[in-house]
């Protein structure tokens, strides 16, 4: 009778520690989705898509030949962005970012010769249009840094 409460103690324990280690709330933030820019002759950004990811954090601990790891999962915001290029827009890639506590999401883009920080920000009138600025600030010194600020509408 021992055994079998013991056994039933490490089960439900088991069950409820894993249950919390997949929690990953998505859909939280209003900035994920895409967005283009309404401007057709912009020299900028022409489309951002923001993203949000549920990565494994898990962690492995080993003392000898002991091991235990605990599960864990991570809200991961995610970046695309293409300038304007001809003849077709330039892909920047795809970074990871952070929600910051100002309500904005931001992104950093190491392209060698600059680097630049995005910023993103849903616009507090309406869901459908983001306040896109990106910082770029060139490696060369002879070049002028500079700040990029679009209104971009949500497809």
């Amino acid at each position: 009778m021992l055994f079998i409460r013991l056994f039933t103690l490490i089960i439900l324990s088991g069950i409820s520690l894993s249950s919390f280690a997949g929690l990953c709330l998505v859909g939280q933030v209003k900035e994920v989705g895409t967005w283009v820019n309404p401007d057709a002759n912009t020299s900028g950004i022409t489309k951002a898509i923001f993203k949000e990811e549920c990565r494994d954090a898990s962690t492995t601990v080993c003392n000898g030949n002991i091991c235990s790891t605990t599960s864990a999962v991570k809200l991961v915001y995610t970046s695309e962005l293409w300038g304007k290029c001809h003849p077709s827009d330039c892909y920047w890639g795809k970074v990871d970012g952070v929600y910051t506590s100002g309500n904005w999401l931001r992104f950093y883009y190491d392209h060698g010769f600059a680097k630049r920080t995005v910023w993103g920000q849903v616009w507090s009138g309406g869901i459908n249009w983001l306040d896109l600025v990106v910082d770029t600030d060139f490696v060369d010194p002879a070049r002028a840094d500079y700040r990029f600020r679009a209104w971009m509408q949500r497809l």
